[in-house]
């Protein structure tokens, strides 16, 4: 990757604060850590089944466009970003860069998983009409002399999401699900805006070697957008039980990633950071996750909640360990659950929508969310010794994509009920 990419440069200078957990340097990337060379093939490798939807390969807008004209995009397809990055990091001695809206975008997908499980319980919150509204945007007229294939659509994406926005009773509401720290950008709005608009459409459619540790890791922007989003965290007590038991996990773990920037060389800190995660079973069984990580996997892509206290022993009884046959890990009194590694939830959402230019309607899906993980050079001095000039650290990735839907996925996308 070119490191005179004033992207990569910007990123640097907002790096927030530091800490090294472990005390070794990073690996670099394996050889098979091969970055994709196009925003479609990114879709493909991210959204597996969001891709599976696309009519002919027409995919017609990205805020990834940047790896179109580039080619060289330093971009590693996966299913969610945050999670899997992390893990990544951890279990190969990378180092790992996050920003806020890293952890925000993976907590507002989960929470969509909810919502839309639980549609009639939380129908306050979302419509004021009764019955499923159909949204179709009519290009020509919202934003007047352009065309559908020669159209600003990421001005589109932007414009659909304020829209989407009239739909939701609770003024605060709306303002909660959008990041507003200082490190989010436009694309980052428009990120937040459709995962929104995918967590209401039950009422509105719209036309195997674990090495383990982390070198570093960098929490980018400042102290204060992370206590923000502790902040929020709040907010989710009123979605219901589930919610409520999950910001209990959630709470710890955004508390030390606040306190992080008080003390980033403590003990105590760095004891954290290597407590992200831990792996169990292998062989003929199936591998397990744990560790704090698993706070942000507290549905499945279907709904059904992971965290049963009930099947894990409790924290008085096992102790967590790298070394552990059964490790759970308790953080301020909350005690986390392990899910087996095949069941990392997604960390994107889709939604459809009807596209309407001078009569002309086609129909398509945005698909966004913490969507791979960018791989970079930190230029510090590897495990092995030496130079570095190799990949050797993670940074999770976020965007969207807006595509065509192909004929045989019509009545799934837009079926209302």
């Amino acid at each position: 990757m070119d490191s005179s990419n004033p992207a990569i440069k910007h990123r640097q200078l907002r790096a927030g604060v530091r800490v090294q957990p472990a005390a070794h340097g990073a690996n670099k990337l394996a050889k098979t850590a091969i970055p994709v060379q196009t925003s479609t093939e990114l879709l493909q490798m991210s959204c597996s089944t969001a891709y599976q939807e696309i009519c002919n390969d027409h995919l017609i807008h990205s805020s990834f466009g940047d790896i179109d004209a580039e080619g060289d995009s330093g971009f590693l397809g996966t299913e969610n970003g945050f999670v899997e990055g992390a893990i990544l990091a951890y279990s190969n001695h990378h180092h790992l860069i996050l920003r806020p809206e890293d952890i925000w975008f993976t907590i507002l997908v989960q929470l969509n998983i909810y919502i839309n499980e639980h549609p009639e319980d939380l129908r306050s919150m979302f419509r004021t009409h009764e019955g499923r509204k159909q949204l179709t945007f009519d290009w020509s007229k919202d934003l007047a002399g352009s065309a559908l294939f020669g159209a600003d659509w990421a001005r589109f994406a932007y414009q659909i999401g304020k829209t989407f926005e009239k739909n939701i009773i609770d003024p605060s509401l709306r303002e909660w699900f959008m990041p507003a720290f200082s490190t989010t950008t436009k694309s980052d709005q428009t990120t937040a805006r459709i995962i929104m608009m995918s967590a209401s459409q039950k009422w509105s459619s719209y036309g195997d070697s674990i090495m383990c540790g982390l070198p570093s890791v960098t929490l980018l922007g400042c102290k204060d957008d992370w206590e923000k989003m502790l902040e929020r965290l709040e907010r989710l007590k009123g979605f219901g039980k589930e919610p409520s038991i999950w910001y209990g996990l959630l709470k710890p773990v955004l508390t030390k990633f606040v306190e992080t920037f008080d003390s980033p060389d403590s003990g105590n800190i760095k004891e954290f950071w290597q407590k992200i995660a831990h792996y169990t079973g292998g062989g003929s069984g199936p591998f397990y996750l744990s560790g704090w990580i698993t706070a942000f996997c507290f549905w499945n892509d279907e709904g059904w909640c992971f965290h049963r206290p009930g099947q894990n022993p409790s924290h008085e009884d096992t102790t967590y360990s790298n070394e552990g046959p059964e490790p759970v890990l308790s953080l301020d009194g909350a005690r986390y659950h392990r899910i087996e590694t095949k069941d990392v939830p997604v960390g994107w959402a889709s939604v459809p929508v009807t596209l309407n230019d001078n009569g002309q309607i086609t129909h398509a899906a945005i698909t966004a969310g913490s969507v791979g993980m960018q791989i970079s050079s930190s230029s510090l001095k590897l495990r092995s010794g030496g130079e570095n000039t190799e990949f050797d650290t993670i940074q999770p990735g976020s965007g969207w994509w807006l595509y065509e839907i192909s004929e045989c996925h019509l009545e799934k996308a837009f079926r209302t009920e």
